[in-house]
């Protein structure tokens, strides 16, 4: 999409996310009554929502505006006063941290010839002389290849040159969007699945006892961590535009695997990665491609919430590709079946759907996810680490053979960094998660609503 485009988007989820606020509010408030904790959860979600959408939206309106260097500040009374920003703004969220791992980079190419520093300065030192110093305040010496992780916890000092990498990476998960249940890492936490019963009781009589059912859940942190290999002649590249592709190629090194396995029904691989949300979920096969048999799906996968007591904040999740079909689906009068859906999300029946890549899908259909977010716990976020080498040797396949615990020598696709003037960017992210409720997640594993067919 081009940038008005994006602007529009944005904007549009922006109102659909103000909506839902007042819609929750509104409905408390016929009541009588405040929000309770999961709509509390929710709104608290969209407020997050918001705010990574205003400051999205306020960086594409500026991309989109003749804007001076300097800014003239209007006060309700006195002069005007001219304010010249020291540094500019990012052309995209994440440059500045991406510039940072760029200077690392060149450094330690250069074999100890200069330092992070100083390719900052010679690149960025006119025009964004307060990041070069936020890299001088951990300076470290190019060209040292006898320290490992050398470049680890790059988000680990000022976040006003990490926050927007951040945020662009969190942006790329569906794991992230959701407003999951956060939790802190290394306690136990126990939750009810089940229903509590209460009664009516006569004085001086016993109470009965509510059977209920509670899991207990403890959340380590695990690593997910990915190798994104570019070319140096990239690397040695100044523009905007190579500075991206270098962001681009960190970010997807993680988000895919995050996504993959979240929204997968992979098993837990003990002290290695969670099962996926959909592990021990029997999913529902569609009853057919019109908007009728899509209704009838929706109802089966509110089901199993509605017996639970538990359909209140549910979040619809799946492709873009099935979104689109969704959206486009008409009716005899050619009126809209689901309105507000678009490739990039929207509503479905009321309720937020989020689109990803990452979503399964197979040659009969894709999947149509329904979960609740509140019953689904995470760990706070620790940022991300960054480690570089020019002279690593990788086995560059998603299926290594290597294993240093068992002496195991690689044999797929064996790259040499240095041969191939090439550097390699290992990416490591400590997260983890785990349902709150065994039904927190119900799934049709076959969507394939609006499907075009040929006469």
């Amino acid at each position: 999409m081009n940038l008005q485009e994006q602007l529009t988007a944005f904007r549009t989820k922006r109102n659909d996310a103000i909506e839902r606020q007042k819609s929750l509010m509104s409905a408390a408030g016929e009541e009588g009554r405040t929000l309770d904790s999961d709509e509390s959860s929710e709104y608290d979600g969209l407020q997050t929502e918001l705010k990574h959408i205003e400051a999205h939206l306020k960086r594409l309106e500026a991309l989109t505006e003749d804007k001076p260097e300097a800014e003239a500040v209007q006060k309700q009374s006195g002069p005007t006063i001219i304010v010249k920003k020291t540094d500019p703004d990012d052309e995209f969220l994440g440059q500045s941290f991406v510039r940072r791992v760029i200077a690392k980079a060149i450094a330690q190419m250069s074999q100890g010839e200069v330092t992070a520093v100083d390719v900052a300065k010679h690149r960025w030192g006119k025009s964004h002389p307060n990041l070069v110093g936020w890299i001088a305040k951990a300076a470290v010496a190019g060209g040292d290849t006898l320290t490992t992780a050398w470049a680890q916890n790059l988000v680990g000092s000022d976040n006003r040159y990490t926050g927007d990498f951040i945020e662009f990476l969190r942006s790329q998960t569906i794991y992230d969007r959701l407003p999951l249940r956060e939790v802190p890492a290394h306690v136990t936490v126990k939750g009810q699945d089940g229903i509590a019963t209460g009664y009516w009781v006569g004085e001086g009589r016993a109470i009965p006892a509510s059977a209920q059912s509670f899991t207990a859940v403890e959340l380590k942190p695990l690593k997910v961590a990915a190798i994104s290999v570019i070319t140096n002649e990239l690397i040695m590249h100044s523009s905007p535009s190579a500075e991206m592709l270098v962001r681009d190629g960190l970010a997807e090194a993680i988000t895919q695997r995050v996504d993959q396995t979240f929204l997968g029904d992979g098993a837990a691989v003990p002290n290695v990665s969670p099962a996926g949300l959909l592990e021990g979920v029997s999913g529902l096969t569609a009853s057919g491609t019109t908007a009728e048999a899509l209704r009838t799906d929706i109802n089966l996968l509110y089901a199993q919430f509605l017996t639970d007591k538990n359909a209140a904040n549910l979040h619809f999740v799946t492709t873009p590709a099935l979104a689109k079909q969704i959206g486009l689906m008409r009716n005899a009068l050619g009126q809209t079946e689901f309105p507000g859906l678009t490739a990039m999300g929207g509503t479905l029946e009321g309720d937020p759907l989020h689109t990803g890549d990452n979503v399964g899908s197979d040659s009969t259909g894709t999947n149509l996810i329904l979960l609740k977010p509140s019953d689904i716990y995470r760990i706070g976020d620790t940022g991300i680490d960054v480690s570089i080498s020019r002279d690593a040797t990788i086995e560059q396949a998603d299926d290594p053979t290597g294993r240093a615990d068992t002496g195991v020598t690689a044999t797929n696709s064996i790259v040499s960094m240095f041969q191939t003037e090439s550097t390699a960017f290992k990416v490591v992210r400590s997260i983890n998660y785990a349902k709150r409720r065994t039904n927190a997640v119900q799934y049709v594993t076959d969507g394939d609503y609006g499907a075009l067919t040929s006469d």
